[in-house]
């Protein structure tokens, strides 16, 4: 079987995903392709997340006038491989993809994973939503099914293209469980992962921070990733150390020696980072934002928050308390193990690509 990908943003949760499944379909002896674009976050080492088995084509679609001539490149390349099955990953490749292959491909299957779609955004006005839904009925004209990545997103989907079928697939990770993690230290490292943008909430990290370091000056509060210059420096001078975008196994290497994976995140489609933290051992404490409330059940496999002040009390009672954190921690681990493996997730996508 033939299967192209193809990503826009391909960096953090969604480039792990788009790695995992495209290198188990290249491994059951599938044509894989990969079309991608490179994007400031994009890792240097990109070709290094997949098999040599998979075929990496670059188009650039992340400025106006490259999405626009993307478009047609998308177009006559799949006009040239004639793939069985198309998979897009992410809102704007979604749409861009579905574009490309309109009155054409018609032996072709679409699967759009949108991983976390625009109009779940909440930054933006609601007329700025509304075109955003409007962009989804467009590219709807070429029919695939929609890949929701938790109940949140399903919902979500299901409410505004009420005419196309949503399933439900959600993430998982490829890392092994966590090791025994080193000496206890009097420093306490609180930990998050991502892009330093509005959708991961700079800011109250950095308010979180500051009233947490002022009950506890031995925290050290860690933000691996970066983006926004004032959002950093606002990070920075808040007490918060910026460790910028890292490879993947230097992330996973710091989990495993912190203590509290902090998500302030204002919306998600279902983080990735959170279930790493997960598997690392570390007790979370997460914004009650769609993707975060679909991983946790708050109080019994982390804690939810509704506010900054909550938060940082929360982190001191953790650090006051750890047995409590550490079990809490084994018990969300116990239920990743399950829910939130490579195998499960690769069945599902081959299940639904059945049908």
């Amino acid at each position: 079987m033939k299967i192209t990908h193809i990503v826009e943003a391909s960096a953090t949760g969604t480039l792990s995903m788009l790695a995992l499944l495209a290198n188990a379909q290249a491994e059951q002896k599938n044509i894989v392709e990969v079309i991608y674009s490179i994007r400031p976050e994009t890792p240097k080492n990109i070709t290094s997340f997949f098999s040599s088995e998979i075929t990496l084509t670059n188009i650039q679609m992340c400025s106006g006038k490259e999405k626009a001539s993307s478009i047609l490149k998308i177009r006559s390349r799949l006009k040239k491989t004639a793939p069985d099955n198309i998979i897009l990953h992410s809102s704007f490749a979604g749409f861009l993809g579905r574009i490309a292959s309109l009155g054409t491909l018609h032996k072709s299957h679409l699967y759009y994973i949108p991983h976390c779609i625009s109009f779940m955004r909440k930054d933006i006005s609601q007329l700025k939503k509304l075109t955003f839904i409007l962009f989804e009925w467009f590219a709807a004209l070429k029919k695939s099914a929609y890949v929701a990545c938790s109940e949140s997103e399903q919902r979500e989907i299901s409410a505004y293209i009420p005419f196309r079928k949503c399933h439900l697939v959600e993430n998982a990770v490829n890392i092994n469980v966590s090791k025994a993690k080193p000496k206890a230290s009097t420093t306490k490292t609180i930990i998050t992962v991502g892009q330093i943008r509005p959708q991961k909430g700079p800011k109250e990290f950095a308010k979180i921070a500051k009233h947490a370091l002022s009950m506890d000056p031995n925290l050290r509060f860690i933000w691996v990733g970066d983006g926004d210059a004032d959002s950093r420096a606002e990070l920075q001078s808040s007490g918060v150390t910026v460790l910028g975008w890292i490879p993947k196994d230097e992330v996973i290497t710091l989990l495993n020696t912190a203590d509290i994976y902090l998500s302030t995140a204002k919306w998600e489609g279902m983080p990735v980072s959170l279930i790493e933290a997960i598997y690392s051992g570390l007790p979370l404490v997460a914004s009650g934002c769609a993707g975060n409330v679909d991983i946790i059940e708050h109080g019994l496999t982390g804690w939810i928050f509704g506010d900054n002040e909550t938060a940082a009390n929360k982190i001191i009672e953790i650090v006051n308390n750890p047995h409590t954190a550490e079990t809490v921690a084994k018990r969300a681990l116990e239920v990743a193990k399950t829910r939130f493996t490579p195998q499960r997730y690769i069945n599902d996508m081959s299940k639904l690509m059945s049908i």
